[in-house]
């Protein structure tokens, strides 16, 4: 990870979640990207591949223990934080880092209550 994060990022660390995705018009996020990836759709025949994610299980653990939550819940919450760097949301200031954060606390919350009620999709 911390070979990916060097390469792709010039940070000489390792770090929780790497995205790699389609570069956004500036200022877009969420549901303002929709036009960008219906335009991208269109003009590859009706796919677009929002990006890729990879997650660092050693740091993930890391930060589970931390936040006294189970690794599965770390490992979401790292998922929807990734996702959400791949439509537009960015999390070097304090106010996108703290929308991001609740974004990422609201998809583990949602998750859970789904798989508790046993809904699966």
């Amino acid at each position: 990870m911390r070979d990916l994060n060097r390469r792709y990022r010039k940070l000489d660390k390792t770090t929780d979640v790497l995205s790699f995705g389609e570069e956004f018009p500036a200022g877009t996020k969420g549901t303002a990207a929709v036009p960008f990836v219906e335009r991208q759709r269109s003009a590859n025949g009706g796919r677009f591949d929002l990006g890729e994610l990879v997650i660092s299980g050693a740091v993930a653990q890391r930060q589970a223990r931390r936040r006294r939550w189970p690794l599965a819940s770390e490992v979401a919450f790292l998922a929807a934080h990734g996702a959400l760097h791949l439509l537009g949301f960015e999390d070097d200031t304090q106010p996108g880092y703290r929308e991001m954060r609740a974004l990422g606390r609201e998809a583990v919350a949602s998750a859970r209550k789904r798989r508790q009620h046993g809904v699966n999709r």
